[in-house]
Formats: structure tokens, C-alpha cells, sequence
């Protein structure tokens, strides 16, 4: 090998450890379970714990919902309607399906399926502060679930900069697109 070949290779293989590749580019469908950590004056603030990524949103909707939720093997985030996640019924040692943000515009490519302890309501809302640094500027569509009907993204984390409202679902962030670190779902 000569030394250009080798410079080459080594400034390609740090180029790679510095910039690496985001948890979700082949697809995975992920689940986390929002755990609450504070709630003021009816606002849920909560950390998501991740409960596993899947190959199909069927699989991660099936595991975040802990078997409550079954939709068919073939199910896209496209085609799934807030009537789906409800389907297995709702019990109080299952979890809810509240919102699914996908990483694509028109509900595309990878998501994460967010689930709480209860529906959203008039004195029940929900948030999350900071999406997480591997899901930071990575979503681009959204749905809301479980009367989770009015869901804002927020540019910043904890709430801040430019958002955009969903009653309750976008099939696109517009200009924000590849921007979004704070995530909010209320009734």
C-alpha cells in the first residue's frame, strides 16, 4: 500500500468514528415506555425509556404495549389509525399508545411509538423535554394516539424556538424537518 492509500483509509475511518451513523437508518421501529418524573399543574414531564428497537412497527407497537396492541404483521405506520391502537383494548397493567414520530415525511422510514400510563385528557398531558441525542433533529412526521389530539414539536429542547401543531397528526414538520428535540401531546 502506499502512504497516500493509507492516509486515505485512516482519514475515511476517523471520518466514520466522528460522524456515526444514527441508531435508526435501516428502518427499526422503536418503543419506549415514558417514564414520569415530575407533573405540574396537570403536565406529565417525563424521561422515555427505551424499551426496544424491531424490524416492523407491528412488532413495536406489540412490545410497547405489552402484548395489549396486536395490529396485523403487515401494518405500516402509514396505514395505522388511532382505532388500531386500540384494538387489543386497553387494561390497566397495559400501556397506551400515545404518539409515533417517524423519521420520514408522509409517516415514513424509521419511527419511535411512544406509551404512557393513560390517554391523554383535558387534565392529562404529556412531554417530553429533550428527545435524546441520537433522536435530536431526526424527526419529520408524527401521529398522535390515545386522545392525544393537539401534539406540538418544538425546535429546542426543553420547549423552545420555532414549533409546530398537529390536531393530532402532520404528515410533514415543514420547516422543521430534521429539527425537532422536544415533543409535547395533550388532549
Amino acid at each position: 500500500m502506499t502512504r497516500r492509500t493509507i492516509l486515505a483509509a485512516f482519514t475515511l475511518l476517523v471520518g466514520l468514528l466522528a460522524f456515526p451513523a444514527r441508531a435508526a437508518t435501516t428502518n427499526e421501529h422503536c418503543s419506549f415506555w415514558l417514564e414520569p418524573t415530575a407533573t405540574v399543574n396537570g403536565v406529565i414531564e417525563t424521561t422515555p425509556v427505551l424499551l426496544g428497537c424491531y424490524d416492523t412497527y407491528a412488532d413495536a407497537i406489540s412490545a410497547g404495549s405489552g402484548g395489549a396492541i396486536e395490529l396485523e404483521a403487515s401494518a405500516t405506520p402509514t396505514s395505522t389509525s388511532d382505532a388500531d391502537m386500540q384494538a387489543g383494548g386497553v387494561t390497566e397493567m397495559s400501556s397506551v399508545a400515545i404518539g409515533t414520530e417517524y423519521n420520514l415525511t408522509g409517516y415514513g422510514g424509521s419511527s419511535n411509538t411512544y406509551f404512557a400510563s393513560s390517554t391523554c385528557s383535558s387534565s392529562t398531558r404529556w412531554e417530553v423535554a429533550y428527545v435524546g441525542d441520537s433522536w435530536n433533529d431526526f424527526f419529520e412526521s408524527g401521529k398522535g394516539f390515545g386522545g392525544c389530539d393537539r401534539n406540538r414539536k418544538f425546535k429546542a429542547s426543553q420547549f423552545g424556538g420555532d414549533s409546530i401543531l398537529c390536531t393530532p397528526n402532520c404528515s410533514t414538520y415543514g420547516a422543521l424537518n430534521n429539527e425537532v428535540s422536544s415533543l409535547r401531546w395533550r388532549n
